[in-house]
């Protein structure tokens, strides 16, 4: 497997990947949506065997860095992802690397195992539903 920057000729794919976190409130995988964020050079792939397997969008904010959507299709993909937004992070001198979940997508234990600490439970938050911030400083 390996992980790259993504192509505008990926959009569809990565849209396929994502749209298991796609609510009724929100697409995070409508194909418009998508290629903004490929064409700003956010969204990396997970490929295996030339296909899309996985993929993770990255939004800088404040002097820090978000993932803000990650999904994978093959056991590990997920890992393999964050590993690269931290060592992107160290690379570039980011000093926080964090992303908020709905509690109903129970990632606290992924999160965990890969170093990010709970920063804070927000009840109600979005669209009635509770999330939690996790964070990890980049040393």
């Amino acid at each position: 497997m390996e992980i790259r920057q993504a192509r505008p000729e990926d959009a569809r794919e990565v849209s396929g990947v994502i749209s298991e976190l796609d609510t009724r409130e929100y697409g995070y995988s409508d194909i418009g949506h998508v290629m903004d964020y490929i064409r700003r050079g956010r969204y990396y792939v997970l490929c295996e065997n030339g296909a899309v397997v996985g993929a993770m969008a990255l939004k800088p904010v404040e002097g820090s860095c978000q993932i803000y959507t990650i999904a994978s299709r093959r056991k590990g993909g997920g890992r393999a992802l964050v590993e690269y937004a931290i060592q992107k992070c160290r690379k570039e001198g980011v000093p926080k690397l964090w992303c908020w979940s709905m509690a109903h997508y129970k990632a606290k234990g992924f999160y965990g195992k890969l170093g990010f600490e709970e920063q804070y439970l927000l009840k109600k938050q979005w669209l009635g539903m509770d999330c939690f911030f996790f964070g990890k400083v980049i040393d």
